[in-house]
């Protein structure tokens, strides 16, 4: 019977004093948040890089196999993306490449093939180690918003036999 008294005391002491305790309630509610967007080099063809240097460039030599550079576009789910390749010009700003608008595939790769087409006739200009900066143009996609690659260097070396380059000093 003691028991009973107690644990009677204990329930209304818990219901006397429960107004008194503040309550706090939490709610959580799920925000997706934005995928954090990237670039990232997978590939590069061997002929195109210099094994030992530790810039950022790319070479291009006439009569060389054409250079390949696999990217992949990360962030962006399996959303398909358009990416140009850019140049910076000095007096025009960032100029699109001739090089078509490639799309990614589901899991954000897509290859650029830098065919690349050296003047080739007498008084034409001669390409002895010329270097551009270039990126990438990842372009807006749905929810997505457009971005830009880390710039690299692009080098072009016309051929010595390329007739362009017959009066060339350097």
């Amino acid at each position: 019977m003691n028991r009973q008294k107690i644990k009677t005391r204990l329930s209304l002491a818990t219901v006397l004093l429960l107004p008194l305790i503040p309550v706090s309630a939490v709610s959580a509610q799920h925000v997706p948040m934005a995928a954090k967007q990237s670039l990232r080099v997978l590939e590069i063809s061997d002929h195109c890089v210099d094994e030992f240097s530790e810039e950022d460039t790319v070479y291009i030599t006439e009569g060389n196999p054409d250079c390949k550079i696999s990217i992949q576009v990360r962030g962006r789910g399996k959303t398909k993306s358009k990416v140009a390749l850019e140049y910076y010009d000095y007096d025009e700003g960032w100029i699109r490449t001739e090089y078509k608008v490639l799309t990614t595939n589901a899991s954000g790769k897509v290859t650029f093939v830098l065919d690349t087409e050296f003047p080739n006739q007498p008084g034409d200009e001669c390409y002895a180690d010329d270097s551009w900066t270039h990126r990438f143009a990842v372009s807006r996609t749905g929810k997505y918003k457009a971005f830009r690659s880390a710039t690299f260097e692009v080098t072009y070396s016309s051929s010595d036999t390329n007739p362009a380059c017959s009066d060339y000093e350097e």
